[in-house]
């Protein structure tokens, strides 16, 4: 489902005709499988709205499980979290999605979307999350705070070797709460996995399609065998690389810009100038580490943010000294 000519306005009306195929009780939402399966799994796609690399793949994997649809031993929600934001090709339209499963907000676009979405994610014994980036990485990785069985999903699909994670006991975002957090909340594996630069390619293509197949095959597999499916721990040679945030560094007012280019993943040591914070006025990496997420927002004529600016302009994250497994564990 992915060729150069891919678009997303072909890609939405793709989806939303298997949608009235496989209706669920929630809109925008591929309910595959059995009603009576005792295992559930929930995927979700462009909670951010230009985070759109993984719907063909998804489009493509409910087309290969829809052969079947009548013996399938689990039940599979595929969603589309912000299709408004989709067609307007923004990242949100009122409200951060991915801040919203507080589930306090009804009046926001994104916090009504969140209360269905919510439907759903009550019900996964299984969440998988993908997203992208606004800057390039070299490489997809996962991040989400440390859970044990979603660890072992996440070294399971073999879709990326680096892990930035964090104490459950710490929030991702003060803006509110993201959609695998209150999956985990409520005692069940969810993983979000970022593929890379935001938008279609056929790396996110690739990487989406063989996870899932991953996923689904094993869930499969386990179930035709009277198993719950639970990945089991790795091996210490197939364990994921794993980091930390050391440093976050807020957005510090609309003068602040970085400077041209940063990516990723890209080091950085401490000291390093790394944009200014207004006129004359440095931007320096506090700690040595890793970028991860600068933050570069559209501006107008005189420079200044298009949007209001919130949480951080990056972060610098740094190996682990220890397996997240033995300090949060």
């Amino acid at each position: 489902m992915f060729s150069q000519e891919t678009n997303i306005s072909t890609l939405l009306e793709a989806f939303e005709q298997r949608a009235r195929l496989y209706p669920s009780a929630v809109p925008h939402c591929v309910q595959l499988g059995s009603k009576d399966a005792t295992f559930k799994v929930v995927v979700g796609s462009a909670i951010h709205g230009n985070e759109t690399g993984s719907i063909p793949a998804v489009i493509s994997m409910i087309d290969d499980l829809s052969e079947d649809n009548g013996s399938l031993n689990a039940q599979y929600f595929f969603f589309l979290g912000n299709p408004d934001a989709i067609r307007a090709g923004t990242r949100f339209v009122e409200r951060d999605l991915n801040r919203c499963f507080d589930l306090k907000d009804n009046t926001s676009l994104e916090g009504k979307r969140s209360l269905e979405l919510a439907k759903i994610l009550e019900k996964a014994d299984l969440f998988v999350d993908y997203h992208q980036t606004n800057q390039p990485c070299t490489f997809p990785f996962f991040t989400f705070a440390y859970h044990e069985e979603s660890y072992c999903w996440a070294a399971h699909m073999n879709a990326a070797e680096h892990f930035v994670t964090r104490d459950m006991k710490i929030a991702f975002s003060s803006e509110g709460m993201c959609g695998d957090e209150w999956v985990r909340r409520n005692g069940k594996p969810a993983v979000t996995l970022e593929l890379g630069k935001a938008g279609l390619s056929h790396h996110a293509y690739r990487t989406t399609l063989s996870s899932l197949q991953r996923i689904i095959g094993f869930v499969e597999t386990e179930l035709d065998h009277k198993r719950s499916p639970r990945p089991i721990t790795p091996p210490a040679d197939l364990d994921l690389k794993c980091f930390e945030v050391a440093a976050k560094l807020p957005w510090p007012g609309d003068d602040a810009a970085l400077r041209p280019g940063l990516e990723n993943f890209q080091e950085v040591v401490q000291g390093e100038e790394l944009g200014v914070v207004r006129p004359g006025e440095k931007l320096l990496a506090p700690v040595s580490g890793f970028l991860m997420f600068p933050k570069y927002p559209k501006r107008d004529a005189q420079g200044r943010p298009v949007e209001a600016q919130g949480g951080d302009i990056l972060q610098i994250v740094r190996p682990l000294s220890q397996h997240p497994r033995t300090l949060w564990g």
